[in-house]
């Protein structure tokens, strides 16, 4: 979690409740700090450790756009049945940068 974040997102994978909420802290349009939430298997957790790794110090124009095929590279690639956690996480980051680009009036 994270005080006053400038942007905040969340993704989701229901058919085995998987969550993850992406906390982000943006200066002159690009991510200083990010944190996250993760809820449910081992693998949503860890890519999305690694996830926030990967988008410190990338503008967010550019994660409006984000795969999860990027995400799951960053994690070292997922079996083929635990690959929707690049997707809850990628999901999750888009969204938060949506979130802070529409907190600056950049929509």
């Amino acid at each position: 979690m994270m005080r006053e974040p400038d942007g905040v997102g969340e993704g989701e994978y229901p058919e085995c409740m998987d969550l993850a909420r992406v906390y982000l802290r943006v200066r002159r349009g690009r991510v200083v700090e990010a944190r996250f939430q993760s809820y449910g298997c081992g693998p949503t957790i860890a890519t999305s450790s690694a996830g926030t790794e990967l988008i410190t110090g990338a503008p967010l124009e550019e994660l409006v756009e984000l795969s999860s095929a990027r995400v799951e590279r960053a994690v070292g690639g997922l079996p083929e049945d635990r690959a929707h956690a690049a997707e809850v996480v990628s999901a999750a980051i888009r969204a938060a940068a949506r979130d802070a680009l529409g907190r600056m009036g950049r929509t």
